[in-house]
C-alpha cells in the first residue's frame, strides 16, 4: 500500500528531488564540504544496500570522513575525496559536478534469473538490535535482541523495617564484555510507605565497562518509613556482564558496616545454565571464570535472527536517489541491487576496501571524546541524518532542517570542548520540538538542585514547595544568580525540546540546578518584603515532588480521589467496587501513570475499536519522501466490569507526557470524563535512543501518534474541557485549585 505522494518513474530510473536548494548567506567552504559529506553519508548509510556498506562501522566512518573532508581546498579535491571514501563501500554510487551529470550506471546484468534483490526496509529506523524499531535489508538476515528484561536484569530484595534510619551499602564484583555505548550497572533502591520511592541509584553516571573483575558499590540512606530494599544488576543494550560475590551491608550506630543476610550471594546454589535460586529474575549460572567459588551469574541479551521481509514494499533495481549534496556536487545512490551467491553486484571499486577498513580501525572510538573536533562534527552528521530521514513530526514542526545542519556544523567547529558541544547538540535536538528529545552525557549531568519546587504561575516563577527554612510556598523568585528569573527560564528553554507547556515544566524542574555543593544566590519577593538568600545545591531529591496522603482515598460523601501517578493497578483493583459505586471519582494524572491504564476498561461502555492512533512509518526512500505506508496499532482496550458509573473528572497538566497521553487519549477520544487543568505535553510514541561517539546519548520519538479521531496530537496534547490555572494566593493558602474545580463539577453533576 502506497500512501505517500506519487513518484516519477522514468524507465527504471527514479529521480527524487533533483532540484537544488538555497541555504541563504554564503557558507564557509569547509562547512560546505562537511555538508556534502553529511548528505552523502545519510543516503549511503541508510539507503544504499551493498554488502560492503552494511559491514562498515558507521560511527568510525563519520569521524574519519569528517576529518578528511573538512580541510580539502577545492571542489575537485572534495570530489576525489568523496569518491575515495564512498566507492570502496558503494561502488555503484556516482558523485559528479552538478553541471556535468554522467550516464547512469547499468545495474542489471543481461540474465537476472535466480538473482535476489537487496534493498533497505525501515520500520521507523533500527538503531539498536534491541529496539522495537527495525531496519532490515531485503533478502538479508537481521539479528535482533529480545525485549524482555528477564535475561539482562538481576533482582533481589529484603525487608527494610529493621534497618530504618541507617545507611545501606551494596557491593558486588562485576566484569563485562561490552563495546560502544553498552554497559552494565548495579542498582539499589529503597521503597517507602504509600508507594513512595526513597533513595535510588543505578550508576547511570558511572557505568561499568571493565573487562576484568572489579569491585563496585552503592551507598545510601534508609528512610524512616522504608518498607523494602531492592538491589541488583542489569546490562544496557548489547553485550554480556558477569556478577559475583554480592554483599549487602548496613551501618551500625558505631559506624561499622555489618553484613545483611541475602539469598545465594555467591551464586553457588543452583545448576549451571539455569536461573539462580534466591533471586527474582535474571541471567543464567555459569562456571566460566567466576570471581570466587565455582559459579557466577551471566547477564546477556537473548538473540534471534529475522529472515522475512520487514514489509511488502521495496525499491526495484534501477531506482535511485539523485540530489545535489553541496559544493557544486551531486550524487546518484542506487536504492536496490541484485545479489548473487550472497554478494551484491556492482563494478569493482578503483579504491581498495581493505585500505578504508584499516583506516577506520585506527580510529580509537572508545577513547575519543567530543574535545576532538572530528567527533563533534561526526555527532552532528549522524544525528542530523537520523532525524532528516526518520523523525516523524516534521510535517507539524516548523523548522528549516537544512539550515539547521549548517548552523550545527558551524557551532561544532567553533566549540572548544565537549562541554560546549553538549549545548550545541542540545540545541539541535531542541529544534526538533520533541518532548522526548534530550541529550545525556554522564560528565555533564547536573545533579545538584535547590530544596525547592517551582511552577510558572501568573507569569512568575513561584515556589510551590520548600524544604528550606527561610523560603515559603508562594514566594516569588525575582532573580537567580544575578539573572532575572524570566530570563533564566527562557535561557533554559533554549535547550529543551518539546511544546511550550513541556518546555516550561522542564525549565521549572531544572530551575536553579547545578553542581552539588555550589551555592545559588536568590532574590525573592514575599508580599512587600524582598529576601536575598544564598542556598546550597543538594543532591536531587525526588521525594520533594511526591504527593502526600493515601493515593486512593475518599474526599467527601461518596467521592473518591485516585492519584494515578502513585496508585498501582493492584491497589485500584482491590477498591474497584467502591470506585464503581461512588457518586464521583477524581483521577489525578498530573504526571506519569503507575502501570494502571486498565482503569480505562472500567470507564468504557463497549470495547475500544481505535487501532490506528500509533503509527510507525515504513520507509524505503530518503528524506521521508514517498513514505510507503504506516504500521498502525493501538491498545484495543476491553470494557470491564464493574463499570465506574458516577461522575468522573480527570485532572492533568503539562507534566503528563507519552504513556500519560496514551491514557488521556482514551478519556478525550471516547469522552469518558471531564478534563480539568491544562494541556498535556503533546509528545507521544516510543523513544528511539541514539548513542553517539564521545559518550552522548540522544533520546527522540520514533513513531507518529495522533488523536483517536486522527487529528494532530504532537505539540497540542490532550486539551482540558475545563481549563484551570493556579494562583499565587492559592499556593500561599495551600489550596489545590484544580482539585477544587473537579469537586465542583462533581457537585454540579
Amino acid at each position: 500500500m502506497y500512501t505517500g505522494a506519487c513518484y516519477l518513474r522514468v524507465g527504471l530510473l527514479v529521480l527524487i528531488g533533483f532540484a537544488g536548494a538555497s541555504y541563504g548567506p554564503r557558507i564557509d567552504p569547509e562547512v560546505e564540504n562537511l555538508r556534502a559529506f553529511a548528505k552523502l553519508y545519510g543516503y549511503v548509510r541508510f539507503f544504499h544496500p551493498s554488502d560492503e556498506a552494511a559491514s562498515v562501522d558507521w560511527d568510525r566512518f563519520a569521524i574519519y570522513g569528517a576529518d578528511r573532508v573538512a580541510a580539502v581546498g577545492s571542489r575537485e579535491e572534495l570530489h576525489a575525496t568523496l569518491e575515495e571514501l564512498f566507492l570502496p563501500i558503494a561502488p555503484t554510487v556516482q558523485v559528479f559536478p552538478t553541471s556535468e551529470p554522467p550516464e547512469p550506471l547499468s545495474l542489471a546484468p543481461e540474465d537476472t534469473a535466480g538473482l535476489e534483490v537487496v534493498a533497505w526496509q525501515h520500520v521507523g529506523v533500527g538503531l539498536s538490535p534491541r529496539s522495537v524499531y527495525r531496519s532490515k535489508r531485503l533478502n538479508r538476515e537481521l539479528e535482533i535482541i529480545g525485549q524482555s528484561s528477564a535475561s539482562r536484569m538481576l533482582t533481589g530484595d529484603i525487608a527494610a523495617v529493621a534497618h530504618r534510619g541507617k545507611r545501606v551499602k551494596l557491593r558486588a564484583y562485576v566484569r563485562t564484555e561490552v563495546t560502544g555505548g553498552n554497559q552494565a550497572q548495579l542498582w539499589l533502591r529503597v521503597d517507602r510507605m504509600s508507594d513512595r520511592t526513597g533513595f535510588f541509584d543505578n550508576m547511570s553516571d558511572r557505568p561499568i565497562t571493565a573487562s576484568d573483575w572489579q569491585l563496585y558499590e552503592i551507598e545510601g540512606p534508609v528512610a524512616e518509613d522504608a518498607t523494602a530494599i531492592a538491589f541488583g544488576c542489569f546490562i544496557v543494550a548489547e553485550g554480556r556482564a558477569w556478577v559475583d560475590d554480592v554483599v549487602l551491608q548496613v551501618q551500625s550506630e558505631g559506624g561499622e558496616w555489618e553484613p545483611v543476610e541475602i539469598s545465594n550471594p555467591g551464586f553457588e546454589d543452583g545448576e549451571e545454565g539455569r536461573t539462580a535460586p534466591g533471586w527474582y529474575t535474571g541471567g543464567r549460572l555459569t562456571r566460566e571464570n567466576p570471581h570466587g567459588g565455582e559459579q557466577s551469574l551471566l547477564l546477556q541479551e537473548q538473540r534471534a535472527v529475522l529472515t522475512e521481509p520487514a514489509f511488502d514494499a521495496h525499491p526495484e533495481v534501477g531506482e535511485l536517489v539523485e540530489k545535489e549534496i553541496g559544493a557544486g556536487l551531486s550524487s546518484r545512490v542506487p536504492l536496490a541491487l541484485f545479489s548473487e551467491a550472497g554478494n551484491t553486484l556492482g563494478p569493482e571499486s578503483p579504491h581498495a576496501l581493505s585500505a578504508l577498513l584499516a583506516a577506520l580501525e585506527r580510529v580509537e572510538i572508545d577513547s575519543l571524546t567530543a574535545d576532538s573536533e572530528s567527533v563533534r562534527l561526526a555527532d552532528i552528521i549522524i544525528a542530523w541524518n537520523v532525524f532528516q530521514h526518520f523523525y516523524p513530526y516534521f510535517d507539524v514542526v516548523d523548522v528549516d532542517w537544512e539550515a539547521q545542519l549548517t548552523r550545527s556544523l558551524e557551532a561544532a567547529r567553533a566549540d572548544t570542548s565537549a562541554r560546549e558541544f553538549y549545548y550545541t547538540l542540545g540545541e539541535l535536538v531542541a529544534n526538533l520540538r520533541d518532548g522526548h528529545g534530550s541529550v545525556y552525557h554522564p560528565d555533564f549531568r547536573r545533579q545538584g538542585c535547590l530544596p525547592l519546587v517551582y511552577e510558572w504561575i501568573e507569569g512568575r516563577v513561584v515556589v510551590t514547595r520548600s524544604r528550606h527554612g527561610g523560603i515559603e510556598p508562594g514566594d516569588i523568585v525575582e532573580r537567580l544568580d544575578g539573572l532575572e528569573a524570566e530570563r533564566a527560564t527562557l535561557d533554559a528553554e533554549r535547550y529543551i525540546s518539546g511544546s511550550p507547556q513541556w518546555k516550561r515544566f522542564r525549565a521549572m524542574r531544572s530551575f536553579g540546578c547545578g553542581d552539588v555543593g555550589t551555592t545559588a544566590e536568590l532574590v525573592l519577593r514575599r508580599g512587600d518584603e524582598v529576601l536575598e538568600l544564598q542556598v546550597e545545591r543538594q543532591q536531587f531529591d525526588r521525594s520533594l515532588y511526591e504527593s502526600e496522603g493515601d493515593p486512593i482515598r475518599p474526599l467527601e460523601d461518596g467521592v473518591y480521589y485516585v492519584d494515578l501517578s502513585r496508585a498501582e493497578m493492584t491497589a485500584i483493583s482491590e477498591r474497584i467496587a467502591q470506585l464503581a459505586g461512588a457518586r464521583g471519582v477524581v483521577f489525578d494524572l498530573r504526571g506519569y501513570p503507575n502501570g494502571n491504564h486498565q482503569v480505562i476498561s472500567h470507564l468504557l461502555s463497549s470495547p475500544d475499536t481505535s487501532t490506528a492512533w500509533m503509527r510507525v512509518p515504513h520507509i524505503i526512500y530518503p528524506d521521508q519522501e514517498n513514505i510507503v505506508e504506516f504500521g498502525e496499532f493501538g491498545w484495543q482496550m476491553p470494557a470491564l466490569e464493574p463499570h465506574i458509573a458516577g461522575k468522573v473528572v480527570f485532572i492533568t497538566d503539562g507534566r503528563a507526557i507519552s504513556y500519560a497521553e496514551s491514557f488521556m487519549g482514551f478519556i478525550e477520544g471516547y469522552k469518558l470524563a471531564e478534563i480539568v487543568g491544562q494541556p498535556t505535553a503533546g509528545t507521544n510514541g516510543n523513544v528511539n535512543p541514539l548513542v553517539l561517539p564521545g559518550g552522548f546519548r540522544v533520546n527522540w520519538t520514533g513513531m507518529k501518534v495522533v488523536k483517536h479521531d486522527g487529528s494532530q496530537h504532537h505539540l497540542i496534547g490532550i486539551l482540558p474541557t475545563v481549563p484551570a490555572e493556579r494562583t499565587i494566593q492559592g499556593v500561599i493558602g495551600g489550596r489545590d485549585e484544580f482539585l477544587e474545580e473537579a469537586l465542583e463539577i462533581i457537585g454540579r453533576g
